[in-house]
């Protein structure tokens, strides 16, 4: 789960098939004694040979889990990236934000799990916040060992067909790359000179381009009518 500043397109690309490959076949998320097998997930991650700005800022060690923005559970690639904590910026009457600051340093990103399937019972959980139930309502008052993990499964997992997919709702209600691109900006980032901005928005179009092609965001279950 870790990907260099500057590591190629062609480098994240085969990381991505490879952490897919286990994601798909080797791993469930334990907790308890309950068993869950990942059927959907997508692949967000940023450094300055692949400017996908539409990845959420964050600075982690590698196999952190992290709720993202939208309340969705993420598996967290190494992440290091600027912040200025002394930016507070109000996002409303309640909670304040700090900035990011770009650069060729930065790095980040993870994987969004978006279905998973309780073994036990086939029972299949559909959505970023249907996954971030497990990871919900822990007891605060002593040190925690039920929390989820990822795990190898302790025995042969189904073999299943996986579709390879473009990310679900990307553009969200912005339908329009320029517009998403600047509301990201805006929301996590200090200020990006024009060029930039408008490389980071080329970035996102030669990505989307791309998408289900070249080099696969997404992997989803194929017998699962997938959104």
């Amino acid at each position: 789960m870790s990907i260099s500043a500057n590591a190629t397109e062609e480098e994240i690309k085969d990381t991505f098939k490879s952490i897919a490959n286990y994601l798909k076949n080797y791993c469930v998320i334990k907790t308890k004694e309950k068993k869950y097998r990942i059927l959907d997930f997508e692949f967000y991650y940023f450094n300055q040979n692949h400017q996908d700005i539409m990845t959420h800022p964050r600075n982690s060690e590698a196999l952190c889990w992290y709720i993202n923005d939208f309340g969705g559970m993420d598996l967290n690639f190494e992440s290091k990236i600027e912040v200025n904590n002394e930016s507070m910026v109000k996002k409303n009457f309640k909670t304040y934000s700090c900035r990011y600051k770009l650069s060729k340093d930065s790095y980040f990103g993870g994987v969004l799990i978006r279905q998973i399937q309780r073994l036990s019972d086939k029972v299949i959980f559909d959505g970023p916040l249907k996954v971030a139930e497990l990871f919900r309502t822990f007891n605060a008052s002593h040190q925690l060992q039920d929390i989820p993990i990822l795990i190898i499964a302790p025995e042969s997992l189904e073999k299943l067909e996986f579709a390879s997919l473009k990310r679900h709702n990307l553009l969200g209600s912005h339908k329009d790359i320029t517009k998403k691109v600047d509301y990201n900006l805006q929301s996590c980032f200090e200020k990006v000179d024009d060029y930039e901005r408008s490389d980071l928005i080329d970035s996102v179009q030669n990505i989307l381009d791309k998408e289900s092609t070249n080099l696969c965001y997404r992997y989803c279950w194929a017998g699962f009518k997938a959104k």
